[in-house]
């Protein structure tokens, strides 16, 4: 039979293990920042299977000059300012005038890409991809989420402040007895 003391404990026990996460999806974060790695979610299946839709792609910044045909790469999107794309080069042509355009092409279409790009001193190259943890970044980013993680914040502090006011203090005593 299931008691108030069991789910107490079950309840305690899964806020801690989703604390515990929490605390270590943060601190892989700010170590990937740090180390010079930019987390990019991926909002199309344009490069399945490599990184699927709500993929987080983790790229690192190389020298423009330095693409290679087949690296993975992102870069802004000529179409829409703004936005990036991630996509594979498929062709690297040279102009007469010592200027370097570049193809790409997302892995799961059928054809290439309608622009031919310059590329920026740096761009983001692709490092390796985790899977779903794109939406967590996207949903991140909304306003509804980080109202709802203030307001948690806010409640987890007006709960503690609460049972500091309406808890009394160990006396003691009751302290003494319960080392012993």
């Amino acid at each position: 039979m299931l008691t108030w003391r069991t789910l107490a404990t079950v309840l305690r026990g899964t806020a801690g293990l989703f604390s515990g996460l929490a605390v270590l999806a943060v601190v892989a974060y700010a170590a990937l920042l740090l180390l010079g790695y930019r987390p990019v979610a991926v909002y199309s299946g344009s490069m399945a299977p490599v990184a699927g839709t709500g993929s987080l792609a983790i790229e690192r910044p190389v020298a423009g000059a330095g693409v290679r045909v087949g690296d993975v790469i992102t870069f802004g999107n000529p179409y829409r300012p703004g936005s990036l794309v991630t996509h594979r080069v498929v062709q690297i042509l040279h102009a007469r005038d010592g200027r370097v355009g570049y193809r790409t092409k997302g892995d799961a279409n059928d054809h290439r890409d309608p622009w031919t790009i310059e590329l920026p001193r740096q761009v983001g190259e692709l490092q390796f991809v985790v899977p779903y943890a794109g939406y967590a970044l996207v949903y991140a980013r909304t306003r509804e989420v980080r109202t709802a993680l203030l307001g948690l914040v806010a409640l987890m502090i007006l709960g503690g402040l609460l049972k500091l006011i309406w808890l009394p203090p160990a006396s003691p005593v009751r302290l003494e007895r319960a080392q012993q």
